[in-house]
């Protein structure tokens, strides 16, 4: 068993850049898990405490079980350590997502123990701290919205491929007809009409991103179905389902996979394109779109709200398109 897992991995991590695009990945991926504990104005630890307050020794873990989250989130710990009256270790990023500071409008990048690394957007708020927040959004829709799409491809690809006939030719003819909307267009519509909201973005960009998922399902059931496995078990007595989910669709996974890894890409710059327009995350969620969307008035002087979030889109979309490519390159070695 350890062979052949050995065999299946070497091929994959032979390459460099496939090997930067999956640790880039594991890296959001690890920020999105861990944004709060990451990017947050509560320490991990508090000591020497010569304040009246009620601190507890690890704010940012009481915040997470506790009923008073609102009340410690309140205490200024880093307006208390500048003081000298607490000692505490904070995350990387000291900072909330929503924490406003109309004193610091538009800082540019600081290094520092309390500094903006990425420096401030508009209202003050630690671009850092949108962003790695922002990761939890974009990534989270580019997951959900790719296996609302696959579901849809899978099962109505697969019907269309297997049953064949009238059902085949109704069920392209509607593949056919969905293609013909403009997907950018057909989202915006569609979110004009709804409530702006995390879900409904997931929704709609899987709704819309089935159709390529379809076309290649239905092709692969086509030749699937043909084959004398599957025609041996129809012969055996295997019903509709055992077929179609137990030999079938498991021997036409490879391109399944390869085209989640695009879908991925495409959905995250989906996202991005929506916040960039004003009608994605609603405010005041943290976005990456959201934050590029605020260069467009400071292009002169704040050169950062273009830069740093244009580099995290661009890394993910890279990132994931690379693995795609390998993934096709490894499934389907007749095309390398």
């Amino acid at each position: 068993m350890k062979k052949i897992f050995v065999l299946l991995l070497r091929p994959f991590f032979s390459d460099r850049l496939t090997i930067s695009a999956t640790l880039i990945i594991i890296l959001f991926v690890f920020t999105a898990t861990f944004a709060r504990f990451i990017a947050s104005p509560l320490p991990y630890l508090v000591w020497n405490n010569q304040t009246e307050i009620d601190i507890p020794r690890s704010p940012i873990l009481t915040a997470v079980f506790a009923k008073d989250r609102n009340r410690l989130e309140s205490i200024r710990y880093r307006q208390l350590v500048r003081e000298g009256k607490l000692s505490a270790l904070f995350a990387p990023v000291p900072y909330s997502p929503y924490e406003t500071n109309l004193d610091q409008i538009l800082h540019p990048p600081s290094l520092g123990r309390f500094g903006h690394y990425m420096g401030t957007d508009n209202l003050g708020r630690d671009v850092a701290a949108r962003l790695i927040h922002g990761t939890e959004n974009s990534i989270l829709v580019g997951l959900v919205a790719v296996g609302i799409a696959l579901v849809f491809g899978i099962l109505i690809g697969g019907a269309a491929g297997y049953y064949g006939g009238l059902t085949d030719l109704l069920l392209s003819r509607f593949i056919e007809i969905v293609i013909c909307f403009p997907t950018m267009i057909l989202i915006m519509a569609v979110l004009a009409l709804l409530k702006p909201s995390l879900v409904n973005i997931m929704v709609v960009i899987g709704m819309t991103g089935w159709t390529g998922i379809a076309r290649v399902i239905r092709g692969e059931f086509l030749k699937r179905k043909k084959t004398d496995f599957v025609t041996a078990a129809r012969l055996s007595g295997a019903s509709h389902i055992r077929l179609i989910f137990r030999h079938i669709l498991p021997n036409s996974l490879a391109p399944i996979v390869v085209m989640a890894a695009f879908g991925i890409a495409g959905a995250v710059l989906t996202e991005s394109a929506l916040s960039f327009l004003g009608i994605g995350v609603p405010a005041p969620e943290p976005s990456w779109g959201d934050v590029l969307k605020l260069s467009q008035d400071y292009p002169d002087i704040a050169w950062w709200l273009t830069l740093f979030p244009g580099f995290f889109i661009f890394l993910t979309v890279v990132a994931f398109n690379l693995l795609g490519d390998r993934l096709r390159k490894i499934l389907n070695p007749r095309e390398q």
